[in-house]
């Protein structure tokens, strides 16, 4: 979209130097009338030109679409490592109905008679796109530009935005029309996708995305993973698709969130008792929007930049008991309050398969793996301590080490001392790790983190 805009507004600017530095003797016919007649000419010829792109990706999906090997999804890496556990009563959120995260959006209504698929046959799917082809998305597009800046969307956010359009502005479509009109309105995003015919009755939306997702079903395009977005086909072993994206779509879907969301405010709250006593605000309506995402690569989560009103009460909650501390202190005090206040057990206990939480998903839930609380340990670390945290791997097991510049238990990673802290090794002082893992050498990973607050 906005390769497109500026191209439009390089053509208008031509044109107008054209009308402004034309000859004098041709000058008699009148300057606005002649520019008037350019812009209504150049305006006419980007819109044909836009026309042509999905007619000739209409005409592409009519050919005949190739078989596809459906491969399972990849199995997460299992991190279990973490010592004293005690019980707790499970704690389960309400998703809201009909409403995008807390809010009811409109977006502009388009006439839905123009869509229907009585088939999937190559020729249906392309008279559909065709037909989705002829409606002006101008408005539609400028509703989701504008409520995904309001809300600090990132490319899932956006993807569950028109996931939400489709079934907001379409609720008598079948469920293969809503994936045809999201496949579209991805693609005219500049999002990369694919459709794919599963026997002859069922549609499904194929994404790639920047990071490793597990779990999910996926097929093979050259070198790139298509992941299938429809849960229900978990045990699809082929499916029938196309090799080419659309040609406006350049953009893989990030599921990294590099600003913090910012849903309407529905809060919750958490009391903790014990040895660290208080109460935590959190934002249910930011809570269900985590629930949708796909389980993917730790860095997504160790990178993620928590709401405002989590950091707004953590703030209240820590810094108090930071102050006049010294580094190698403020770093003891982190690790004990993360060991003392959350419960560890591990997912395959609690979920039967493996899942990794955010830092408010961690504060939310009453059960959290030695992966979570390390995530959640290294947000606390970097927003009141220091940047320099690295994430330390072992086979089954999750720790941090932080850079710190006295103490005994310390090792050096690129000319730099840093200590190691086990936020789920209860009562273990930092420097120590679990017993499994002491004689083990961890693959050291360094994600770039926010700047501490003052």
């Amino acid at each position: 979209m906005k390769k497109s805009r500026f191209i439009y507004s390089w053509l208008l600017f031509v044109c107008f130097l054209n009308v402004k530095y034309a000859e004098p003797a041709e000058a008699q016919v009148s300057a606005e009338d002649e520019f008037e007649d350019y812009l209504s000419s150049i305006e006419a010829d980007f819109y044909n030109f836009e026309d042509s792109i999905n007619r000739n990706f209409a005409d592409y999906l009519e050919q005949a679409w190739q078989e596809f090997t459906v491969y399972e999804g990849t199995e997460p890496p299992v991190y279990a490592g973490g010592l004293f556990f005690t019980g707790m009563i499970e704690t389960t959120l309400v998703h809201p109905h009909d409403s995008f995260f807390g809010s009811f959006l409109h977006f502009p209504y388009m006439v839905e008679e123009g869509l229907s698929l009585s088939g999937l046959s190559e020729k249906n799917i392309a008279d559909g796109w065709r037909k989705l082809g002829t409606v002006d998305f101008t408005s539609f597009f400028r509703a989701y530009t504008g409520y995904s800046r309001q809300f600090s969307l990132n490319d899932w956010g956006n993807y569950q935005l028109l996931k939400y359009a489709s079934m907001q502005l379409y609720p008598s479509f079948s469920p293969r029309e809503r994936t045809l009109f999201l496949f579209y309105a991805l693609s005219n995003a500049g999002y990369k996708a694919k459709i794919g015919r599963v026997e002859k009755d069922v549609l499904v939306l194929l994404l790639p995305f920047a990071e490793e997702v597990y779990k999910l079903p996926f097929i093979k395009a050259g070198e790139e993973k298509y992941y299938v977005m429809d849960i229900s086909s978990k045990q699809l072993k082929k499916l029938y698709s196309i090799m080419a994206d659309f040609p406006k779509a350049e953009k893989v879907l990030s599921l990294h969130i590099s600003e913090a969301l910012d849903f309407p405010e529905n809060e919750i709250g958490r009391k903790f008792t014990g040895k660290y006593p208080f109460s935590l605000s959190l934002n249910r309506n930011l809570l269900d929007f985590y629930a949708t995402f796909p389980l993917c690569d730790l860095s997504v989560y160790f990178r993620a930049e928590p709401s405002k009103t989590f950091t707004n009460s953590m703030d209240k909650i820590v810094k108090i008991h930071l102050k006049g501390k010294s580094r190698p202190e403020q770093i003891a005090w982190l690790l004990d309050l993360v060991q003392q206040v959350f419960i560890h057990k591990p997912d395959v206990e609690v979920h039967k398969t493996e899942v990794y939480y955010f830092p408010e998903e961690t504060a939310f839930y009453p059960y959290a793996d030695c992966e979570d609380l390390s995530v959640f340990l290294s947000w606390l670390i970097c927003r009141y301590v220091t940047s320099e945290v690295l994430v330390l791997y072992y086979p089954t097991h999750v720790a941090i080490a932080v850079e710190c510049f006295e103490g005994r238990e310390v090792f050096k990673f690129r000319n730099k001392e840093y200590l190691i802290c086990d936020p789920s090794y209860r009562g273990a002082v930092p420097g120590k790790i679990i017993p499994a893992c002491a004689s083990l050498k961890p693959v050291i990973v360094s994600y770039s983190k926010q700047k501490r607050v003052k």
